[in-house]
């Protein structure tokens, strides 16, 4: 049977992290990235929480951009900290149909 993941404890940030500042939190992130060849990835935030929020500066399809987030995000646990987790930055609608209709999307 399937096991319930709902039960179980999720991974907090370390003091480690949480005593970073904004601009060292950043900098071990892209440092991170470098290795991997993903410069297209911006860093847009990082709270204390392990929310790492990223902007994607070039288009990716779906079908590639979920998988190379959770490599991202393997990767950065394994590195960094367990609890980080990884975002992309939230982006409006971009249909221009919809927009012509004049639906807005909250």
């Amino acid at each position: 049977m399937f096991k319930n993941f709902a039960t179980t404890k999720t991974a907090l940030t370390g003091e480690k992290w949480k005593s970073l500042t904004k601009k060292d939190r950043i900098e071990l992130i892209m440092k991170e990235l470098k290795n991997k060849n993903l410069e297209n990835f911006e860093v847009f935030d990082v709270p204390d929480d392990g929310r790492i929020v990223f902007k994607v500066l070039e288009s990716i399809p779906s079908n590639k951009r979920g998988l190379m987030l959770l490599d991202i995000e393997e990767q950065l646990k394994t590195n960094i900290d367990k609890g980080l987790t990884v975002w992309l930055e939230p982006i409006g609608d971009k249909s221009k149909l919809r927009n012509l209709r004049g639906i807005t999307i909250n």
